[in-house]
């Protein structure tokens, strides 16, 4: 199995680079830190970063995501790490998010 992104997954990845270098520097994370604050991210970054939807990579299309895989999740984690960016994409557009489409009821995923 080849461990190299297609052309796609590949632009998806500088997509998240990008955006992550301008509208999350490390400056940001130590901002967070010093200031304790409570959430542990910027919710303004997070919703920046769902209208660029990453937030619905793991989404299907009729459910209104993007309907990609885990190697594009993969590529917008290593966005995140390479940039310490503090934003709650694991627990929620990973973890979250397939829970949901594996096990969620029709309400669940509509709602």
């Amino acid at each position: 199995m080849a461990l190299v992104l297609n052309q796609e997954q590949d632009m998806l990845r500088e997509s998240a680079l990008q955006f992550m270098k301008e509208r999350a520097p490390v400056a940001q994370l130590r901002s967070l830190r010093d200031s304790r604050n409570d959430d542990g991210f910027s919710r303004e970054t997070w919703a920046s970063f769902a209208e660029m939807g990453f937030t619905g990579v793991l989404v299907p299309e009729e459910l209104g995501g993007l309907g990609l895989g885990m190697a594009e999740a993969g590529a917008i984690m290593e966005a995140i790490g390479r940039n310490l960016t503090a934003v709650p994409f694991f627990s929620t557009a990973v973890l979250g998010a397939s829970l949901l489409a594996r096990h969620g009821s029709t309400a669940h995923k509509e709602g």
